[in-house]
């Protein structure tokens, strides 16, 4: 995939404004970016919301979504002991927020012990763990998938805004993750935009990239 990010830069906003206006998903999505981080670190969340993460996850891709795969992973989630996924959410938050940061000053970055937490909940894999994570924290974090990567690491090569990105990792590993992360960061300090805004750039790129398969 060969992008100019001053292309990109230049149509922000209209990336913006097409997918709030064609994405399936949109309005929920939106909803859920808002209320669902401070929901979990209050511990005022149900099994239902975890689950709608990894449903999400999932069916976002509309077209080409591994149904056989999609259903193994919600429903291994689905039947997750309860006290066992909070747990993991809880050390997971607690990653991402900094506790015990002696302790965590060796076990290296907060998106690794979180991912490590997250990778316990049965059928949860980084690839899934990553969407969990970019709810829990969605300034810091952020979802990785085929087309995320794609486009991140067309962009991010045009300008050297971050670690180079081979081709997407099947599976998907938390040092992956990271030097996506890396990317994704430098992407968004240039488009000046925040994460949320971010994905919805990324997701509409990749749309005009396939003639407008969401």
């Amino acid at each position: 995939m060969e992008l100019s990010l001053a292309d990109v830069e230049d149509r922000v906003a209209d990336h913006v404004e097409a997918y709030r206006e064609s994405a399936p998903f949109h309005p929920v999505e939106a909803e859920a970016i808002e209320s669902l981080p401070g929901a979990f670190r209050a511990g005022e969340y149900g099994k239902r919301d975890v689950e709608w993460v990894v449903r999400w996850y999932f069916r976002r891709a509309v077209t080409d979504i591994d149904h056989e795969e999609r259903r193994a992973v919600e429903a291994a989630v689905s039947d997750a002991d309860p006290r066992e996924l909070r747990g993991a959410m809880w050390d997971a938050i607690d990653a991402l927020d900094g506790a015990d940061s002696e302790a965590a000053a060796d076990s290296g970055p907060p998106h690794r012990r979180a991912l490590d937490a997250l990778t316990r909940i049965p059928g949860v894999d980084v690839g899934v763990a990553s969407a969990l994570l970019w709810f829990l924290a969605p300034d810091e974090q952020f979802v990785v998938g085929e087309r995320e990567w794609a486009v991140v690491a067309a962009l991010a090569a045009a300008d050297d805004l971050g670690p180079d990105l081979d081709e997407y990792p099947e599976p998907m590993t938390v040092d992956a993750y990271g030097r996506y992360l890396d990317a994704v960061r430098g992407v968004a300090d240039r488009l000046g935009v925040d994460h949320w805004r971010l994905y919805m750039v990324i997701r509409r790129v990749h749309a005009e990239s396939v003639e407008g398969d969401l």
